[in-house]
């Protein structure tokens, strides 16, 4: 165990719970999974996992500190995230159904699904304010520069999302080869995750913490 990190095991567990919490990067990994199969639901997964690993390295040298104490650039962060979020969510809602020859189109499209996945995690605001405030809980308070303990906990941290959007990526796509003949399923699904994007994006505009 690394010197200065107190209670990892209720670390552990909470941040379990925090992953497993529905948000807009579990909905927009089970909608690629779901949409475009396994291996889109993979790369959103690796997407947001790679997200967190940008908060770790924030907290870490303590440019989200800047955030959390700044209220402009905080809400300059949060209505960029609000913006991204509902151009996502339109997005779902307008897209037309996918043909059988549109299938080597759409699988060059993939490799855009990782770089939202990044984008959807790190212009979440409440992610980064999340970071310094739950992460330090856990960080011995005599420790003078904490670096290397938030580097330790936000990979642990990560590790655990990893893991479960990993575990949720590949099954959506199990799904979505499943019901991939059925068009009619296929859109509802997509307008349903569409719907949910896109009222996040309205919630988090609309917040005015």
């Amino acid at each position: 165990m690394l010197y200065g990190i107190i209670n990892f095991s209720l670390f552990l567990i909470s941040s379990l719970f925090l992953v497993i919490l529905p948000g807009p990067d579990f909905v927009y990994v089970i909608t690629q999974g779901v949409d475009q199969g396994r291996r889109a639901g993979v790369l959103a997964a690796l997407g947001i996992s790679f997200g967190l690993l940008i908060h770790t390295l924030l907290a870490a040298f303590g440019l989200s500190a800047i955030v959390h104490t700044s209220r402009t650039v905080y809400l300059i962060l949060k209505y960029l995230g609000a913006i991204y979020l509902l151009y996502i969510g339109l997005r779902m809602l307008l897209k037309k159904t996918v043909k059988n020859h549109e299938v080597v189109s759409i699988d060059k499209k993939k490799r855009a699904t990782f770089a939202q996945g990044i984008l959807i995690n790190i212009f979440n605001p409440k992610a980064i304010v999340t970071f310094m405030a739950f992460l330090p809980q856990f960080i011995h308070i005599k420790i003078t520069h904490p670096t290397r303990q938030f580097l330790f906990l936000g990979w642990s941290l990560t590790l655990i999302a990893a893991s479960w959007y990993l575990l949720m990526g590949y099954f959506s796509g199990v799904v979505g080869l499943r019901i991939k003949n059925n068009r009619t399923v296929q859109k509802g699904i997509r307008y349903f995750s569409g719907s949910i994007i896109t009222a996040l994006g309205l919630k988090l505009m609309a917040n005015k913490d």
